[in-house]
């Protein structure tokens, strides 16, 4: 059983929704998962999982998160020691800057040494079935990733 790290941040609720989806399907999968939110997390802790996966909105013009800022400052300095990593999130395609905090987080993951498991998965605005299987084949990645 791997270890692995669903941090999310969500202004809508869309974002909250993905990460529980992604929490429930991986323990149906027999993974050992902790979900919180992206403020709560420590980027200094991320090596102790087997894998991570970062959930997050795009805000305003193309901006990350306030709530998420610390985390993504922090992660600069951590070396995540080839820990697998998969990132998604929920944007609207009416911004010009379309889901650009889930671009963000996969460039600074792949800067701090992380193993990127699966493509990003962006989605527009609230998850749908068809969205939540794209969920379910990044969490797949992830888990035959540690294989």
């Amino acid at each position: 059983m791997s270890k692995i790290l669903v941090s999310y941040t969500s202004m809508t609720g869309h974002n909250e929704s993905i990460a529980q989806h992604l929490e429930e399907y991986l323990k149906g999968k027999g993974q050992d998962v902790t979900l919180e939110q992206l403020v709560d997390s420590d980027a200094y802790d991320l090596p102790e999982y087997d894998a991570i996966i970062i959930v997050s909105y795009t805000y305003h013009d193309g901006d990350l998160p306030d709530e998420a800022l610390d985390f993504y400052e922090d992660l600069k300095d951590v070396d995540l020691d080839r820990t697998k990593f998969a990132v998604a999130g929920s944007s609207s395609k009416g911004h010009v800057h379309y889901g650009r905090a889930v671009d963000y987080f996969t460039m600074q993951l792949n800067s701090s040494n992380g193993d990127q498991a699966a493509d990003s998965v962006k989605i527009n605005q609230e998850p749908d079935e068809d969205d939540f299987k794209r969920v379910d084949q990044l969490a797949d990645y992830v888990i035959d990733s540690l294989k």
